[in-house]
C-alpha cells in the first residue's frame, strides 16, 4: 500500500516538473511577449551620467527588440508628433536620449496581448510608466504595439499612441484657447492607478531640445 502511494506521489511530481520545464523552454506566445516587453523596459531604463560606450552598447540592445523596418508614431500632449523609422534610428535616438544625463526608469503596466491565429503576430496594449531622475511627476502614456515573431524572437514592428478620452479632452481644450498648451501642461490627468501622473513627457520637453530636430518632426 505504502509502495503504491509513494509511486503515485513520485509520478505526480514528475508530471508537475515536466509541465514546468515545458512552460520554461516552450512558453506560450503571451508569456514570451510579456517577458520580452519586461526586458525592453529594463534595457530602456538607465542611470544618470552613463558612460558613452555603455550608452552605445545599451542603445544597441534596445534597438534589438525592434524589427529592422519598425515604425514609431507617437503624439504627445503639449508636443508635436514624434516619428521614428527603422531600427537604426531607434538606436541613434536612444543614444541621444541617454546622453542627456538624467536617468530614466521605465515600466510597462497593464499589458494586454492579443495573438493572431497564425501565432506569429500579435498586438499588445499597455501603459508606459516612466520616472525621470530628479522629477516629481511621472511619465504616463497608453501605447499600442504590433509584434511579429522572427526566428523565434518576438520583435516590435510598430508603436503608436492610444488616444484615451482624457488625452483627447486635453488636446481639444488646448487647441480651443490661446495659450492653452501652457495652461494645461501642468495639469494632472486621469490615471487613478498611478499617483503623481501628468500628461506624458511635459517635464521632459526642455531636455528633448538637445536631441536632433528630426526626432520632433511628425
Amino acid at each position: 500500500m505504502n509502495r503504491w502511494f509513494w509511486r503515485v506521489i513520485i509520478a505526480a511530481a514528475l508530471v508537475v516538473v515536466a509541465v514546468w520545464l515545458y512552460s520554461v523552454f516552450f512558453p506560450s506566445p503571451e508569456r514570451a511577449i510579456r517577458a520580452r516587453l519586461t526586458e525592453l523596459a529594463k534595457s530602456a531604463s538607465f542611470g544618470g551620467n552613463e558612460p558613452p560606450l555603455a550608452a552605445m552598447a545599451n542603445a544597441q540592445r534596445v534597438a534589438g527588440f525592434f524589427m529592422e523596418d519598425v515604425q514609431i508614431q507617437v503624439e504627445l500632449p503639449g508636443r508635436v508628433g514624434a516619428t521614428v523609422s527603422g531600427r537604426d534610428e531607434v538606436r541613434d535616438k536612444t543614444i541621444a536620449l541617454r546622453s542627456l544625463g538624467a536617468g530614466l526608469q521605465v515600466e510597462f503596466l497593464d499589458i494586454n496581448i492579443i495573438v493572431a491565429s497564425d501565432k506569429n503576430s500579435a498586438e499588445a496594449n499597455l501603459t508606459l510608466k516612466g520616472r525621470i531622475a530628479g522629477e516629481k511627476d511621472l511619465i504616463v502614456q497608453e501605447l499600442k504595439m504590433l509584434l511579429n515573431k522572427i526566428d523565434g524572437d518576438w520583435k516590435i514592428k510598430r508603436v503608436e499612441t492610444v488616444k484615451t478620452l482624457s488625452f483627447r479632452a486635453w488636446h481639444e481644450d488646448s487647441l480651443s484657447s490661446s495659450g492653452g498648451l501652457e495652461k494645461r501642461a501642468g495639469e494632472r490627468r486621469s490615471f487613478p492607478h498611478i499617483p503623481n501622473a501628468r500628461p506624458p513627457f511635459n517635464n521632459f520637453h526642455a531636455r528633448f531640445q538637445s536631441i536632433p530636430s528630426d526626432w520632433h518632426s511628425g
